[in-house]
């Protein structure tokens, strides 16, 4: 899918996309590792190879994260690569790509996203959530919504036909 310029408010029907994020997190993980091995290897060259900075010039590296998903929202119609792919993006309450302080405040857990516990209070913030919001979703004022406004209604009301056939269809 390719990303558009047209606004999405983030109402219920738009933010249903978690199946998206999870795709798309797949995604800017790859991507993200290969930026924090990218610095790293930047930062040997300039200081000098050397087997004791190897820890500390991925720390810092790791470091880098937030920038990564804060400078594509920001830059880029609020969405990464993997969003991009997925047909998803991050909008302000207001439906408008966010500022990069907002993009970045919301990237901050990427810092430790190699780790599964930060991941499922991700995924269980998004679960209990009215409009599937992470924590720093909420702290920054944003929302990841699909990033055309055409298809997110049309994905709610599939999504509400397939939940009334599914309640009226008779078990077999």
């Amino acid at each position: 899918m390719t990303s558009t310029d047209s606004q999405v408010k983030p109402t219920d029907g738009a933010t249903e996309v978690v199946g998206e994020r999870i795709g798309a997190q797949v995604i800017d993980l790859v991507l993200s590792f290969v930026q924090v091995v990218a610095v790293a290897v930047a930062l040997a060259a300039l200081v000098g190879p050397s087997p004791e900075l190897v820890e500390p010039l991925v720390f810092v590296g790791a470091l880098t994260l937030p920038l990564y998903g804060g400078v594509f929202e920001a830059f880029w119609n609020g969405q990464t690569p993997g969003k991009r792919a997925l047909g998803i993006k991050v909008v302000d309450y207001r439906g408008e790509t966010p500022g990069f302080g907002s993009a970045l405040a919301r990237n901050v857990p990427a810092v430790v996203v190699f780790s599964w516990l930060t991941a499922a209070v991700g995924l269980a913030a998004i679960a209990i959530d009215d409009r599937n919001q992470r924590l720093f979703d909420q702290v920054a004022g944003t929302y990841v919504v699909e990033a055309s406004p055409g298809h997110a209604s049309a994905l709610s009301q599939s999504r509400s036909a397939d939940s009334r056939e599914s309640t009226t269809r008779p078990p077999r």
